[in-house]
């Protein structure tokens, strides 16, 4: 019987191949009104599923919350986060209702706070926009 290990790293090796075969999700559509409504379904379906609402948590409490909805939607929160920041119509409403949901778990924080929350890409994303929000 091999050493309990050993199991374990196979298991662990299995998994991580299993984790790799999967296709990345894909950005939300921008614009496109039958991909919000897909978010407002999962939104409802993950909402089920936690005791309070996503305004009530915490920032990284809703960062996972919204992560989930978009999971839950069949697109990658954030690769529509970098879409959005790097190419965003603030003139279509479709985009900017998109942009509220991916900004949600930000509402109320300053921009120092933020860096608490995200690091790297998505601190960036998320900086730019939020200007190209204000502009």
């Amino acid at each position: 019987m091999p050493p309990l290990r050993l199991l374990f790293v196979v298991v662990l090796y299995a998994a991580l191949l299993a984790a790799c075969g999967k296709p990345a999700l894909p950005t939300a559509p921008l614009g496109d009104h039958a991909a919000l409504e897909r978010l407002a379904g999962a939104y409802k379906q993950t909402l089920q599923d936690v005791p309070t609402a996503p305004r009530a948590m915490r920032p990284a409490g809703r960062l996972l919350f919204v992560e989930q909805v978009f999971r839950g939607a069949g697109y990658d929160y954030a690769a529509t986060l970098a879409a959005l920041a790097e190419g965003l119509d603030a003139g279509d409403k479709n985009q900017r209702d998109l942009a509220g949901l991916v900004l949600l778990p930000f509402v109320g924080l300053s921009d120092a706070a933020l860096g608490e929350v995200l690091s790297g890409d998505r601190l960036r994303h998320a900086r730019q926009l939020r200007l190209r929000l204000k502009q």
